[in-house]
Order: C-alpha cells, then sequence, then structure tokens
C-alpha cells in the first residue's frame, strides 16, 4: 500500500485503486502513524492529539469510529491496520518521502506542504502538524518561497462564527456539527475570514459584533434529521439567508446526500455575496472581500465593459491584501475573456493567464478554489489537460462541496477525450450550484460534455438553460446554434444566431474552422461544423440577419 504524504494525501492499493479515507482526522491519523518509525502509536497519544478538547470516553469513541472509516476505505487491504487495545499500527505500507524523495523535495520547493489542506481545529494537532512540516522541510533540505508564507493580518479577517442551536444526541448532533464545519470551510476558500466555532469549540467571550454568524438547528422526525440553516449579520442581527434541509438519520457521507452538498455551496456563496453590504467591509482590508464578490458578479456577465471592470476590481483587492485566490480570479477572468472575445490580443491575454496562475498557486497554500480555477485556465488556454487533471483531481479531493472542483475536472476531462465520466462530473457541479446566480457556467459545462459525449438531446437541455440565464453567454449560443440545426429547429437555430450577431458582430464560419485560435475545440471535434456549416451560411445569408 502506498500513501503520498506531500501534496494532496492520497492512499493507494497495491492495484492502484485510491482507497483514500474521506475524513480529514481519519487520514490525519494515517498520515501520524507512517511518520512514526516503527508505524506504531498508542491510542491515547492518537486520541490526545486529534480529540485533545474531549472527554477520555468520547476521545475513545472518535478514535474507533476513524478506524472503521479506515477500515472501510481499505477493502481488501484493511488488513494493513492493526489494533489492540493499547495501539494502532501500520503494516506494509511505503510513503512518497521513503520510495522517491528526490520527486517529494521538488514538490516541497515548488510551494506544496506536507498533507496539504488536511485543517482539523485542535490545537494539539495543530502544534503536531506545524512541528513535523518543519522537520520534514529540514529532512529534504528544502526552503519554501517567501511568497508561499504570505498570509494577511488576523485583524484583516472578517469574523465567521459558528452557533449550533439546538441538535439531537447522537448522529444528529455529529450532523449538525459536520455541516457547519463544511460551510465553514467552504467560505474560508472563498472569502478572507477568521472561523470560530468550528467543531463545536468554545467562542471566545471578547469576540466583536461584526462578521456573519451561521446557525444551524435540528430536530430528528420518524428517522430522519431535519436541519435550518442560516446566516445573519452579527452587528445587525439581520437574516442573510436560510434553508431547510433533511436527510435519513445516520448518514455519515455528506457527498452521497442529495440536498446537502448543494445547500453548503449555496449557502458558502450568500455569504460572499452579502459581503459587499456588510458595513465592516467598507474599508480597510476586509474591502477585499467586497470587491471580489462585486467581481463576480460582473465577470459572469460576459460583457467586454463589466470584465474589465471586474478585473480593476481583483486589482485593488490585491492591493489590500496579496492573495492566491484573487489572482486565480484574475486568471478565470483571462479565461472568459479569452472564450468570449471579448479582447482582441489573445497572446496578452494567454501570458496574464500564465502569470497569475503562478502567483496564485505560490501563494495559495492549496485553496482548493485556487486549485479548480489554476486548473481550468490551464485546460482552456494551456491546452494542458494533465496539468488541468491534476489540480482539479486535488480540488475535488479537497473540497467536494466546491462546484468550480467539479467543472475544472469535466473539462479536464472533456479534453482527455474522457467523455462519459466528464459528463458525470459536470453535472455533480450542475446540481451543486443549481440554486447559485451562476449556474449558467456549470450548465455550459454540462452542455459541452453532453454533446462530446453524443447525447444531443441532453446538450441542448443543458446549453438552452445557460443561455436564458445569461443572453450574452456567446460561448453557450455557438454551440446551441449547431445543436439546433442537428436537431432540424431551423428556427430555434436563427433566433440563437441572431442573438450572438449582437453580442459577437464577426461570427463566421471560416473563423470557426480556419482560425486556430478562436475557441471552438468542441465544435470542431463534433463534426457538426462539416454536417451543417452550409445551414450556418444559409442563415447568415438571409436580409433578416445581416
Amino acid at each position: 500500500m502506498f500513501i503520498r504524504l506531500v501534496g494532496v494525501f492520497e492512499v493507494r492499493d497495491g492495484s492502484g485503486r485510491d482507497c483514500t479515507p474521506r475524513g480529514a482526522k481519519a487520514r490525519a491519523l494515517l498520515a501520524m502513524l507512517c511518520q512514526t518509525p516503527d508505524r506504531r502509536r498508542a491510542r491515547r497519544w492518537l486520541e490526545s492529539r486529534l480529540w485533545s478538547d474531549r472527554g477520555a470516553e468520547q476521545a475513545s469513541g472518535s478514535l474507533r469510529q476513524a478506524l472503521m472509516e479506515i477500515r472501510k476505505a481499505l477493502g481488501d487491504e484493511a488488513n494493513a491496520l492493526i489494533t489492540d487495545r493499547d495501539s494502532v499500527a501500520l503494516s506494509d505500507v511505503t510513503t512518497d518521502l521513503e520510495t522517491d524523495p528526490a520527486s517529494a523535495a521538488l514538490v516541497l520547493q515548488s510551494g506544496r506542504e506536507f498533507l496539504e489542506g488536511i485543517d482539523i481545529v485542535d490545537d494539539a494537532f495543530a502544534d503536531w502538524l506545524g512541528e513535523e512540516r518543519a522537520r520534514v522541510e529540514a529532512r529534504m533540505g528544502t526552503t519554501r518561497p517567501d511568497t508561499a508564507r504570505v498570509a494577511m493580518t488576523q485583524k484583516a479577517r472578517l469574523p465567521f462564527v459558528i452557533r449550533l442551536g439546538n441538535l439531537p444526541e447522537g448522529s444528529g448532533s455529529f450532523a449538525g456539527t459536520a455541516l457547519a464545519d463544511a460551510i465553514g470551510r467552504l467560505v474560508a476558500e472563498f472569502a478572507h475570514i477568521d472561523l470560530f466555532g468550528a467543531g463545536g469549540t468554545a467562542i471566545p467571550d471578547d469576540l466583536p459584533p461584526e462578521g456573519i454568524i451561521l446557525h444551524v438547528e435540528g430536530a430528528e422526525i420518524l428517522e430522519r434529521l431535519h436541519l435550518l440553516v442560516s446566516l445573519s449579520s452579527a452587528a445587525s442581527g439581520q437574516t442573510i439567508w436560510s434553508q431547510r434541509a433533511s436527510l435519513p438519520v445516520g448518514v455519515v457521507d455528506f457527498t452521497e446526500a442529495a440536498e446537502l452538498p448543494a445547500l453548503v455551496f449555496h449557502a458558502a456563496d450568500a455569504a460572499l455575496a452579502y459581503a459587499p453590504r456588510l458595513r465592516e467591509c467598507s474599508e480597510g482590508a476586509r474591502r477585499a472581500n467586497a470587491l471580489i464578490a462585486r467581481a463576480l458578479s460582473d465577470m459572469f456577465s460576459y460583457d467586454a465593459q463589466r470584465l474589465r471592470a471586474a478585473d480593476d476590481m481583483l486589482v485593488e483587492a490585491l492591493d489590500i491584501a496579496t492573495s492566491g485566490r484573487i489572482y486565480a480570479w484574475r486568471c478565470l477572468v483571462r479565461q472568459i475573456m479569452y472564450v468570449e472575445r471579448t479582447e482582441p490580443d489573445y497572446r496578452r491575454l494567454e501570458a496574464e493567464a500564465d502569470e497569475f496562475a503562478r502567483k496564485a498557486l505560490e501563494l495559495s497554500k492549496a485553496n482548493p478554489l485556487v486549485l479548480a480555477l489554476v486548473g481550468q485556465v490551464r485546460v482552456m488556454i494551456d491546452a494542458n489537460p494533465e496539468a488541468g487533471t491534476v489540480l482539479a483531481r486535488d480540488a475535488v479531493a479537497l473540497s467536494p462541496f466546491n462546484a468550480f472542483s467539479h467543472a475544472a475536472q469535466a473539462s479536464a476531462l472533456i479534453r482527455g477525450g474522457d467523455y462519459g465520466a466528464a459528463l458525470q462530473s459536470a453535472r455533480r457541479g450542475t446540481e451543486i450550484a443549481a440554486r447559485t446566480a451562476y449556474a449558467h457556467w456549470w450548465e455550459a459545462t454540462s452542455g459541452v460534455a453532453a454533446l462530446n459525449a453524443g447525447q444531443i438531446t441532453s446538450a441542448i437541455a443543458h446549453l438552452e438553460a445557460a443561455c436564458y440565464r445569461a443572453p450574452s453567454f456567446r460561448a453557450a449560443m455557438r454551440h446551441l446554434v449547431f445543436l439546433y440545426l442537428a436537431a432540424g429547429a431551423r428556427e430555434k437555430a436563427a433566433r440563437v444566431l441572431k442573438a450572438l450577431l449582437r453580442a459577437e458582430p464577426d461570427f463566421t464560419l471560416d473563423r470557426i474552422i480556419n482560425e486556430p485560435d478562436y475557441p471552438a475545440v468542441t465544435l470542431r471535434r463534433s463534426g457538426l461544423l462539416t454536417r451543417h456549416g452550409h445551414e450556418l451560411e444559409a442563415l447568415l445569408k438571409e436580409r433578416s440577419l445581416i
């Protein structure tokens, strides 16, 4: 069995099957065993590092639950985990630090981290992780770039406070706490915040009345857990957003629970969108959150002037708080400009996208949102599906509730030729982002994936949804014109073509076919240009469309 410790944590069995546990503490437990010379640790030692804020009996129960999760993930390799009354051990395991130390050192030197993205709210674990990272770097002889350690000061961040209301004991309390923590982590991917109350930990008494409060409460009725999740302004008490959800009692894996992934993403999106309206975000470094939120609204308009305004706001945000996520958003702006053809200088867009991608990764400390956005751009502009696949895979593993991760993975799979998996990933992102203002982004990705998979009816449905929600979305309209022609819906094709020509007056069939930089890879691959190009030319010649 092989375990990767540098970068995104990963466990593979002898056949190469991914058997990585989902839970952060289960992963951390395996890493702690790997970093012990004999691969063995006392139960009390593990409990004191991962559950230091709990009583002995509760910590022992939590450890047993983590061990069960590990065994389930390992499957046929579960005998590699050895337990007795006093200790836990691993056998027949190798790690990247042992099998290929030179490559691990290069990865560390590039700015990645030991146990990247394993964020556990426990001071004892944080102390162990900090010491272990320093020890690994010293042993490998690496010095991480200073830029990888840049961070905003604590006073610059906006408080995001998790408060848990009444929750049923047992699995209900666990589910409510885990859901709140998932929302808090996702908000931290998008915004510059300080997170308080994660994992049910105590909230400081002297916390100022500002920022955003996440409140989760629930009740168990007829073997279902009913949850109410809400966001409110700490200063005014005004409710920002609320949503109800229910799930069967005992569900542990939220990624498979129908309502919850979308709820987590929608809550994080609502928190970011409300930031410009918080008075404490009107000045100072907290203004960066407000600027990012406004930039998102403008960049997904696909309007040339608003795209430039979005980039200007991101530049202003960078002047306030240097951050990998801001560079990643600037990357995405370049991709949208590139695909929507709102700027004439493609070479400049490519160069700037590459520059921003490098800075984003240097500064991000493996922020999954950054990995997703950069991965998407690497595929779409660099035509580098291999790099995009690696980044998107890591983003999904670190943050399965982030719809941008699934969009990046779908784009990489499309370029890699795995169309069935691409459609599955794109639809997953669409399901998660369905209730947000930018759902058209994922609908379009699903439409392109369905087209590549040969599912014409499905592709039309997704791209129609994208065009209805974003009437200026050129990429969606280009595909939909040809799909309507393929389906024999000439009048619909004419209507969409008319709208496309308003947004893109120089659109022609010759440009798609003969200009290699024109962003229409899927249309060229699909054969639609050859089969229906003459019908498009006929539409373009009609007086009503000239």
